[in-house]
């Protein structure tokens, strides 16, 4: 999640501070065509043909240099209104959070090996893979950085392209939530993450893939079974889907709560449960 940015003025392309930050002559190249495009965003193909246009090379490994870029600058992903998949990539000014973003470096190798291996060099998102999907993986962290996810390989997870993207598009939408987000990630319950995630976004529908960042379970799994236990509190939660492409997306939207129990939610909600099956014993008598 983005902070405010930095007011300093960007580095022009042929700057002595730009090459002090960016050594690398191809990654430049790239800065170059972001900057110029700064009143008009590109679509990553244009990207491409440009920067290949000044460099001369066509292996240009653009997720890493846009990864690079990221150390020092806000480049998000933002949706182009109207056309399914696609981003744009604006220049928008310096990375307040750059010295969490420096920390991607430091991901060793036999880490990022394990990643690869665990998800079985495939996305864990749609499940395509390089070899028969002809997509292009990249390393994720499940818990942004940003957010105070760690380079830890149980915070990584490996996403194709388009999906890593997609991630980054939803938390530029919900950027001005960072600091819920951040507090919700720190509570020591699963039921009162999603929960007050849900209370610091009243009347608005929450994507599923927030409120299971928040919820930090490690199926990673459908947060279904974590509503009906807030509802057996008393909550009052809807849900609503939406077909976006080839994905049918899941929204939650709080409509009322209550305090939490003195014991604490995961205490009240197996006292429920045991309650549930006590009676239900007593019924099949």
């Amino acid at each position: 999640m983005r902070q405010e940015n930095d007011s300093r003025p960007l580095p022009t392309p042929d700057s002595q501070e730009l090459r002090e930050l960016v050594t690398d002559v191809e990654t430049r190249a790239v800065y170059r065509v972001l900057y110029d495009s700064r009143e008009n965003p590109l679509e990553m193909a244009a990207i491409r043909e440009r920067v290949k246009a000044l460099s001369g090379k066509s292996n240009l490994q653009m997720d890493r240099r846009l990864r690079s870029l990221r150390t020092h600058f806000d480049v998000p992903a933002q949706r182009i209104p109207g056309k399914a998949n696609s981003f744009a990539y604006p220049l928008l000014g310096w990375n307040p959070d750059a010295d969490q973003r420096t920390a991607r470096k430091s991901i060793p190798a036999s880490t990022r090996a394990l990643v690869h291996h665990t998800y079985g060099n495939r996305c864990a998102a749609c499940g395509r893979t390089p070899k028969d999907d002809q997509v292009k993986l990249v390393i994720d962290h499940m818990v942004p950085l940003d957010l105070g996810g760690t380079n830890d390989a149980e915070n990584l997870q490996l996403l194709c392209v388009e999906d890593n993207h997609a991630k980054q598009a939803l938390f530029a939408d919900y950027q001005e939530h960072s600091a819920a987000l951040r507090e919700s990630l720190g509570l020591p319950e699963v039921h009162m993450r999603i929960g007050e995630l849900l209370k610091a976004m009243p009347g608005e529908e929450v994507p599923k893939e927030l409120i299971v960042l928040v919820a930090r379970e490690e199926n990673h799994g459908d947060p279904t079974k974590r509503m009906r236990e807030l509802r057996s509190l008393g909550w009052v939660i809807e849900n609503s889907q939406r077909k976006k492409g080839r994905r049918v997306l899941s929204f939650y939207q709080l409509k009322h709560w209550e305090p939490w129990p003195p014991e604490g939610p995961q205490a009240a909600v197996a006292a429920l449960e045991r309650a549930r099956r006590r009676a239900k014993r007593l019924r099949e008598r």
